[in-house]
Order: C-alpha cells, then structure tokens, then sequence
C-alpha cells in the first residue's frame, strides 16, 4: 500500500507540473521520488509517527517485522518501475494534447449519497477529450484483479452519472496498470450501472447486517467472528486491536 501512495502521489504531483505548461525530467524526478521514500522509511523506523500522527507509519515497524533489505530493494524497483511506464504511456501524450482546465487531479468530488448510505469515490484522474466525453482513470500498481477493477470502474461510472450529470454512454473509463504497463478500456451503458447498483445495494445490506444499531452505525466487537488462523493475524492490520496478546 505505501509503495501504491507514493506511486499516486508523484503522479499528481507531475501533472500538476504538467498543468502548469512545464516538462517533467524523468530520471530526476523519480530519483527526487525515491529519495523522498527512504526518508519517510526512516521516519517510520525511527517511530516519528508516534509523536506525528500524520506522518508515514510502517506496519512492520509498528509490530515490529523484521525483513531483509532485498525486500524494501524490491519495493523501490517496483516503485521505480511503474514511474517510468507512466511517463511512457501513449495515454499520457493524449492527456497532454488537452487543456489542464479539462483536468480534474483533486477530484471533482469525494462524496456520493447513495441512496442515503454516503460513498467515498474518488477516480484519481479525469479529463475531458478532444470528442467531449469524460475520461476517468485508475492507476493500478498491484497485482492485476479483473473483478475487483470492473466493480470500481463500475462505481466511478455511477460517480460521473449521479454527481456530474454525464450518461455512462459518454464516459470512457482506463484502468492502467503501471507494472505491465498495460491499459484496459471499459466502456459502460445504462444497463451495466444498474448491476453495479444493485451490487452496492447488497454490499451496504451485508455490512449493516453486522451492525449493532444501523442507523448510528454501531458496531460491537463480539458480533464478529475472529479468524482461527494466527498466521493470518500476524500480517493483520487490527491485530493490536483484535488479538492484543499476538
């Protein structure tokens, strides 16, 4: 996941470079990038984060995790890697042959009511064509995942439909995986954005389902099922919460 955020992060942080009619050189940025990165790992390592909370915070310092420096070698080449496809990318020289003021970076908005369940949707960039219609992309730096890429393509089209007022014909959605690099077209209609409703529908049912009092969105720790399998819970996020003597 940093690995993925600090992808993300230089990639809006050049297009706003870009925006501003500038050029971006390549090596020296990524190696700004990198450089950026080992200070956050130092940061993490060193436990700053306790006293700044908003500051990098590593799951395998926290625990803490012990793992060999070919490990983190591998982070940074991935990192390293899928930069270098970005500003390779035929879709890049697209983006660039339009006007910054068609260009949403910070995302037009974050929030959708749906059906009065608020939804936290957030396409990391979109753009306006040559041929007047919405383009919003995903970048991805992980493994590829058909199924779980089309549900949120699917949701960024209702986000166009519900919040900007654009018919999902109208809409071009890229998922773009920048470890191949390889860019995946996903054209949607009225009749896909109704699935994906009801997929919403029955996500949001089985969530509240757990839920002690739905309306107040309260929940109690006992009414979920703990998993048996310690191995699991050592790379497990709410370990210290969950399983405290682990």
């Amino acid at each position: 996941m940093w690995a993925g955020r600090v992808v993300h992060d230089a990639i809006e942080m050049a297009l706003h470079i870009f925006s501003a009619g500038r050029d971006v050189p390549t090596e020296p940025f990524i190696d700004d990038v990198v450089q950026r990165m080992r200070g956050e790992w130092r940061s993490s390592r060193d436990g700053r984060y306790r006293d700044s909370p908003k500051t990098l915070a590593l799951f395998e310092h926290e625990y803490p995790i012990e793992l060999k420096p070919e490990v983190w070698q591998m982070l940074r080449a991935g990192v390293v890697n899928c930069l270098r496809h970005f500003f390779r990318l035929p879709l890049l020289a697209e983006i660039r042959k339009t006007a910054p003021e068609h260009w949403s970076i910070e995302h037009w908005s974050k929030v959708l009511d749906f059906e009065g369940t608020p939804m936290w949707i957030a396409p990391d960039f979109g753009f306006w064509t040559s041929e007047g219609r919405l383009a919003l992309i995903d970048w991805k730096t992980g493994a590829a995942d058909p199924d779980s890429a089309a549900f949120q393509l699917g949701c960024y089209a209702l986000y166009a439909k519900d919040m900007l007022g654009v018919d999902p014909d109208r809409v071009d959605l890229f998922e773009v995986n920048l470890r191949e690099p390889l860019v995946t077209a996903h054209k949607w209609d009225a009749a896909r954005l109704a699935d994906i409703r009801e997929q919403l529908r029955l996500s949001i049912r089985g969530m509240k389902a757990y839920l002690a009092d739905p309306d107040r969105n309260v929940a109690v720790i006992d009414a979920f099922e703990r998993s048996e399998e310690l191995r699991i819970c050592r790379w497990c996020n709410f370990r210290a919460v969950c399983r405290p003597q682990l």
